[in-house]
């Protein structure tokens, strides 16, 4: 296999993209070219790749996403857009997947009913599911997330409009309407809307 091409990354602290047969593989630093006498348009073998990938490009990733995953839950997707942007290739990233669900260190059903569980009583069901979903997370952990953690949405609409209006009796009728309207584009049913505006609209 030839390295094809070594590539500075621009303000990327070091890091060069390497090239071999004239595709992206991964990123090194430039210590590991000096450490391993990489240079371009010389041939390195496939116990030598091996070497680097396993135990240098794989590591490293590895311990980028449990970086990632230290502070803050994340989706799959979420995770898979990080390490996208570390520079990971899709073979890595799949790698790096394989060992992160191995020890259940990302779980997105565990995402979606946390998710869930702390803010069912300020926002809709459907306003909370369209985030998941753009989250990434699959219609089926979702659904079961659901199951397990969500009540009725009236805690959620009363809190809702509270947040708007502490006393619904000195509103205008145009004014309860703008509150529906508002109300209605974040997920909530409009009847159940109507019955914590009394009746009144």
């Amino acid at each position: 296999m030839i390295i094809t091409k070594l590539e500075r990354i621009e303000n990327g602290k070091g890091k060069i993209k390497v090239y071999i047969e004239g595709e992206y593989c991964f990123i090194l630093y430039q210590k590991d070219l000096n450490n391993f006498r990489i240079e371009e348009n010389t041939d390195i073998t496939e116990t030598q790749y091996e070497d680097i990938y396993i135990n240098t490009v794989l590591r490293r990733a590895k311990q980028k996403a449990l970086a990632i995953l230290k502070y803050m839950d994340r989706t799959e997707q979420e995770l898979i857009t990080k390490l996208k942007q570390y520079g990971c290739t899709e073979t890595l990233i799949n790698d790096v997947l394989e060992y992160i669900n191995k020890y259940h260190y990302i779980d997105d059903y565990r995402y979606a009913a946390n998710y869930i569980r702390f803010r069912k009583n300020s926002k809709s069901k459907r306003q909370i599911s369209m985030e998941l979903s753009q989250k990434g997370i699959a219609k089926e952990d979702i659904e079961q997330a659901f199951a397990d953690e969500y009540d009725e949405e009236d805690t959620a609409i009363k809190t809702a409009i509270a947040k708007k209006c502490r006393n619904l009796d000195i509103l205008t009728y145009e004014e309860k309407q703008k509150i529906a309207a508002s109300l209605y584009r974040k997920g909530f049913k409009m009847d159940l809307i109507q019955k914590y505006l009394k009746h009144n609209l």
